[in-house]
């Protein structure tokens, strides 16, 4: 009898051990749902002009780090970056409702939404009174939402360097 408890235990853990990278595979972010309102890693400058037209205004901007980015704002609900040299958007910041993640989250809606959506975060940042909820594909490119108040108040898209 003590044999075959061990053996079923052994089976129970080569089996456990088997499903647990399998696992931790799923809890990356596919990049193409790394995006809002269709703005994601890759997308360059004329493709949001020709989708948002043009912006309220544009800033050239010089980070602290030596990169130069070139930053869109449309009505001050939608900045996207842009990295200067390749015109490719750096991130995207949406504060309005009207903008949704390919899996249709946006500002507006409750915290609640993310984990049937995306699963659990992969970092969880508490700061002021918000708290930040982060999702990475793998790759440097990350999706965030700004919870405050149980309720999502930014979408935040960044690509890797």
């Amino acid at each position: 009898m003590l044999t075959t408890i061990k053996k079923l235990a052994t089976v129970v853990w080569g089996c456990a051990t088997l499903l647990l990278p399998a696992g931790s595979c799923f809890a990356t972010l596919a990049t193409e749902q790394i995006a809002v309102g269709g703005v994601g890693p890759g997308c360059t400058t004329e493709y949001v002009e020709g989708v948002y037209g043009t912006p309220t205004s544009s800033e050239n901007i010089s980070a602290d780090t030596g990169a130069n980015y070139v930053e869109y704002n449309y009505e001050g609900h939608f900045l996207v970056g842009f990295d200067a040299g390749n015109s490719q958007v750096m991130y995207v910041t949406s504060t309005g409702d009207n903008l949704k993640t390919p899996a249709g989250i946006g500002v507006g809606m409750t915290a609640d939404a993310l984990t049937p959506a995306y699963g659990p975060a992969d970092n969880l940042y508490n700061y002021n009174d918000k708290t930040l909820y982060e999702y990475s594909d793998g790759n440097g490119n990350t999706l965030s939402f700004d919870v405050q108040n149980f309720y999502i108040v930014s979408v935040n898209v960044r690509a890797a360097n």
